[in-house]
C-alpha cells in the first residue's frame, strides 16, 4: 500500500492574532446599518460584524475570533457637520487580527477591482446590511465608467 503525504496547508498552523489597526472611510448610512445589525445580534461588536462579513464572502475566519472580547458597545459616532448626508464618508478605525488582514489582502489580490473598504462593505451586504451598489465600486472604476468610449473612427493618412 502506497504511503501518501498529508496535504500541506499554505498557512502556518498558528495564526497571528496580534491586532492591526486600519482606518477606513464608511458612509454614515453604513455605520447606522451596522449599529442596527449589532442591536439585532446582541453578541456582536463592530469587529466581529466585520469578520462575520468577511467569512460570508469566503474568507477563512477562526470561530474563536467571532466571539466578542467585550460587551457590545455603540460605534463612536462622528460628529455630523452641517451639510453631511447619509452618504458622507466618515473615518472609522478598526482593529483586526493580523491573520485576518493578511487573508483579506489575499482575497483582494484575486479581486483587483476592490479595495479593503469595499471588501468590508461587501461583507456587510452579505450579512443583509443595506449597502448601495455604487458604494461597492472603486473610485477608479467610477472614473472609467464615466469616461466616453474611445473613438472607433479611423484616420486616414
Amino acid at each position: 500500500m502506497a504511503h501518501t503525504a498529508p496535504a500541506r496547508s499554505h498557512r502556518p498552523a498558528a495564526v497571528d492574532r496580534r491586532p492591526i489597526a486600519s482606518n477606513i472611510e464608511l458612509p454614515l448610512y453604513v455605520r447606522e446599518g451596522v449599529e442596527a445589525y449589532m442591536v439585532a445580534h446582541e453578541d456582536t461588536t463592530f469587529r466581529t460584524v466585520i469578520m462575520e462579513g468577511l467569512r460570508a464572502l469566503g474568507i477563512e475566519i477562526d470561530d474563536e475570533d467571532l466571539v466578542p472580547e467585550r460587551a457590545m458597545r455603540k460605534l463612536r459616532q462622528r460628529q455630523a457637520k452641517p451639510g453631511d448626508t447619509p452618504d458622507t464618508l466618515k473615518p472609522t478605525n478598526i482593529k483586526l487580527p493580523r491573520y485576518v488582514r493578511v487573508r483579506a489582502e489575499d482575497y483582494l489580490l484575486d479581486h483587483p477591482e476592490m479595495r479593503f473598504r469595499h471588501l468590508v462593505m461587501a461583507g456587510f451586504k452579505a450579512l443583509g446590511i443595506a449597502i448601495k451598489d455604487e458604494d461597492l465600486i472603486t473610485e477608479r472604476q467610477n472614473v472609467l465608467a464615466e469616461a466616453p468610449p474611445p473613438s472607433r473612427r479611423r484616420t486616414t493618412g
